[in-house]
């Protein structure tokens, strides 16, 4: 046994990391001796360095009993974990919404929700994956209610509750699924369900659904979206972010797990989720037509982005699965770019109304360059990394002869243009409220910089970021 968990211990150092750093800021916040930057920011360069580091074990290895696995496709939602939390704390460091007398328990439960999100993507097993289910579900609860005012205790509450119900509804798919399977284990599950009897399917294919439909939560799946506008809304914006980026994430990292262990089932699930992935994007794109907080209009964009990533995991393909982890690394540097904007102008208005863009380019080029290169980037305009991302999915949806995926894309495409240029009309075409210019400190400038230069740089050389991911694809396929 003791073998067992130091060969396990080698492939878990990210984790290992970031799980001791959360102890130490917390422990640092509470003596409030020293600031937590350098700490923090030590855990995050150690963390980056084990993520990088190739552990001296076999990629496919079952790891912790074969709770989880450390293979190739987990890798890349480390880096993407180990990246948001990154990009996450030095927004953080220039918001105006967080109170710096609790930062070491903030940035401690932000690492703890980084790990939860590690272990949604290499979780093979129905407990394993409930409890990093749990472990983001809660944190993700006390970060919404982080701000001490009714409107961010509203939206923590609401997200509780409807967390609450999913976890429930989750819950009860596994149970039934164990009571029709007798097993845990995904791999194992794969091969019950292929030697069950026939008169017995229509009870697995609702504990599927139930399973599938808490995870649909996580990931702002319709119609079970209704959270995620309010919880955005009443968080603060580093909160925001990462809400729209790291449960995202690793919920369709976890989706595809499940997929593998449901795979008997696959093509009676495949046309429920083709459906879901066109209402998800029409339903997200034509609702952000109608916001003015700028906060609900990046919260229905989110969700709208989630069906295009969708789109990868319905045509079940080689180039899907690498357009969807593609467009997931292109999502959190133009998502997390775009929420990095809003932190410097609402730390300058003190207003989320889409009306506090007004004249951004007279007061600040700069920052209303950067603003506007991510807003193209994610309305998939070409030469940035978003355009590039949508144009393997919808070439996936195309090459799996999908057409009306291809299709709704492209419609939604055109649609979420719209609101996005129209925020870009505001920064450059609208006279200015004020003349004084957005100040940034150096945190948020650096932020800004890494997400300009991941959008700007890949998106003009994408060939290398398709090649590492290209053999990280093949390792889920269905």
């Amino acid at each position: 046994m003791a073998s067992i968990l130091l060969e396990s211990l080698r492939a878990w150092w990210p984790e290992a990391i970031l799980s001791a750093g959360a102890l130490l800021v917390i422990l640092l916040g509470a003596t409030r001796r020293a600031g937590l930057a350098w700490p923090a920011a030590w855990v995050i360069l150690a963390a980056s360095a084990a993520a990088l580091w190739r552990a001296p074990v076999s990629p496919s290895t079952g790891i912790f009993f074969d709770l989880i696995i450390c293979d190739a496709f987990s890798v890349v939602f480390r880096w993407i974990s180990v990246g948001m939390a990154a990009l996450i704390l030095l927004m953080s460091k220039a918001s105006s919404d967080l109170d710096r007398a609790v930062q070491g328990e903030y940035v401690g439960i932000v690492f703890g929700l980084t790990v939860g999100l590690m272990l949604m993507a290499e979780a093979t097993h129905l407990l394993m994956a409930y409890l990093a289910i749990e472990v983001v579900s809660l944190s993700s609860y006390v970060l919404v209610g982080w701000r001490r005012d009714a409107r961010s205790a509203e939206a923590s509450l609401k997200y509780l509750l409807f967390g609450a119900l999913s976890s429930a509804i989750m819950l009860f798919g596994m149970s039934l699924l164990f009571g029709f399977t007798g097993e845990l284990s995904l791999a194992k599950i794969a091969d019950a369900l292929s030697a069950l009897s026939e008169s017995m399917q229509p009870g697995v294919v609702a504990a599927a659904t139930l399973l599938l439909a808490g995870l649909a939560f996580k990931i702002s799946m319709v119609p079970f979206h209704m959270w995620t506008p309010d919880a955005y809304e009443g968080a603060p914006v580093p909160v925001a972010a990462l809400l729209s980026v790291g449960p995202k994430a690793a919920g369709l990292a976890l989706l595809l797990r499940f997929m593998e262990g449901l795979r008997p089932l696959w093509p009676t699930l495949e046309p429920v989720l083709l459906l879901l992935t066109v209402v998800t994007m029409t339903l997200g794109n034509l609702v952000a037509l109608a916001q003015t907080n700028v906060k609900r209009l990046l919260a229905y964009s989110t969700i709208g982005q989630v069906g295009y990533v969708l789109i990868g995991v319905v045509v079940n393909s080689r180039l899907g699965l690498e357009a969807l982890l593609v467009y997931l690394v292109a999502y959190v540097f133009m998502n997390l770019g775009a929420f990095a904007c809003v932190v410097a102008v609402v730390r300058d208005t003190g207003s989320e109304a889409l009306e506090a863009f007004r004249g951004l380019a007279g007061r600040s080029p700069l920052l209303a360059f950067m603003c506007a290169v991510f807003l193209l980037s994610l309305a998939g305009i070409p030469p940035l990394l978003g355009f590039f991302g949508k144009f393997l999915l919808l070439g996936a949806a195309i090459e799996a002869r999908a057409m009306e995926l291809a299709i709704a894309g492209i419609v939604n495409s055109a649609i979420a243009l719209y609101y996005y240029v129209n925020l870009i009309r505001l920064m450059y075409l609208a006279e200015p409220g004020h003349g004084q210019p957005v100040r940034a400190d150096g945190a948020l400038r650096l932020a800004l910089a890494l997400c300009l230069a991941g959008t700007l740089a890949l998106g003009l050389f994408p060939g290398s970021l398709l090649t590492r991911i290209r053999p990280m694809a093949s390792v889920i396929l269905l």
